[in-house]
């Protein structure tokens, strides 16, 4: 029985002829949702209505050029909100053009850098940074008898393709910032099971090359400072907003620390996890100290604050992963600009009203072992839904950071 090939969680070029057939692979690709094709589907050139037809469409609109500008097209793509996001401030001297970026919708171009597009109305340019990526994959096989009629040893033949992994660089007078998806692939030729990618290993010699095109000079701001100091002071005590700390790996005097909450809500956070693990140890504290059950609130919640202060601010912190979500009180009609009915974003209390929404949610690694090989040597944010993943994550640091 053959392996059962993995499909990457990204484009994987066949060997797809250039123009529309290339464009039409691309645009059914993971790259790509249908809720983004959606926006562009100006005509029906098929009776689809899944990936594969809209992606045809699209495709189709593109190869015209008057039913759809490429250059439109590309510039929702390169603002489409990704999974990690990476960013440093400071300022650029010039806009070199690069490699012409619709070369990327109908052929798989070479490695390197494409642009810039630009936003109407705005100091934004967009560059893309193109990798390419091998991927293993079983192409045949064969079933020959070994020591007798009923045994048998599988022979496979493999062949390698490429993915193209594309890394957005948004560049503004005052930062830029880089985003891409991770994915999974099959690269060893003595294995056929599957591995993330080493983006972390990529993405500084992304802001390298990127420095040296623009004139520019950028740097990491302090962002281990930032979320752990600055935005817990502002916001962990403030009634207004709910602070869930969902995961923390840390490391200090020859201990390891690695420990996350089963789940980000408020029902279950106050029961489960980092929560519940702090609460356990306070209370052991106050039973060793000859306190009794029921215990006095405010010293439980004192020694209790002190130990997450510990675990999460003092214990060498490697990453942290955190979800900011605002409240509101007495809510007879929804504010809508505060919260959404019915939205991934949202939460209800017990009556069915919407509380809460997310405002901010990454799991954040500082950087601050470069000298390791894993993401530990990378500052970057891994980026979620409900607050708009890259997008949304960039947007509320920047105005925290006064950028």
């Amino acid at each position: 029985m053959s392996t059962k090939p993995h499909n990457p969680d990204a484009f994987l070029d066949q060997g797809y002829p250039s123009g529309y057939p290339f464009c039409e692979k691309f645009l059914s690709s993971p790259e790509f949702t249908v809720e983004f094709l959606t926006n562009f589907r100006v005509f029906k050139s098929s009776t689809q209505t899944t990936k594969a037809g809209y992606a045809m469409d699209v495709a189709e609109a593109l190869h015209n050029r008057k039913s759809l500008d490429p250059t439109t097209f590309l510039l929702e793509y390169v603002k489409k909100p990704r999974t990690w996001l990476s960013f440093k401030k400071g300022n650029y001297l010039k806009t070199p053009q690069l490699k012409p970026l619709e070369e990327l919708l109908t052929s798989f171009g070479e490695p390197g850098w494409y642009g810039p597009i630009k936003e109407p109305d705005s100091s934004k340019v967009w560059y893309i940074c193109t990798h390419k990526i091998p991927h293993r994959l079983p192409i045949q096989y064969s079933l020959e008898g070994v020591d007798g009629e009923n045994s048998q040893e599988r022979q496979e033949t493999f062949e390698t393709k490429f993915i193209r992994w594309p890394v957005v660089a948004e560049v503004s007078d005052k930062y830029i910032a880089l985003s891409w998806n991770g994915f999974s692939h099959t690269e060893d030729i003595k294995s056929n099971s599957k591995s993330q990618y080493s983006f972390w290993l990529r993405i500084p010699e992304v802001f390298e090359e990127l420095e040296k095109h623009l004139g520019g000079s950028w740097e990491h701001q302090e962002l281990h400072t930032l979320l752990l100091y600055k935005l817990w002071e502002k916001f962990i005590e403030n009634p207004q907003y709910v602070w869930s700390h969902t995961r923390v790996r840390a490391h200090s005097s020859g201990i390891a620390l690695n420990v996350h909450s089963s789940s980000d809500s408020e029902i279950d956070f106050e029961a489960k996890g980092l929560k519940a693990l702090s609460r356990k140890l306070a209370e052991a504290a106050l039973d060793s100290l000859g306190y009794s059950f029921p215990y006095d609130s405010k010293k439980l919640l004192q020694v209790e604050n002190s130990i997450l202060n510990t675990l999460i601010r003092e214990w060498g912190t490697k990453s942290y992963e955190f979800t900011l979500k605002i409240k509101k009180r007495g809510i007879i009609e929804p504010d809508p600009d505060l919260f959404t009915v019915e939205g991934e974003n949202s939460s209800k209390d017990s009556k069915g009203s919407n509380t809460l929404r997310t405002l901010f949610r990454v799991h954040c690694y500082f950087g601050l072992n470069q000298a390791s090989k894993n993401q530990d040597s990378l500052q970057h944010l891994k980026c979620y839904k409900e607050c708009d993943f890259s997008t949304g994550a960039l947007e509320f640091l920047l105005a925290e950071l006064g950028i």
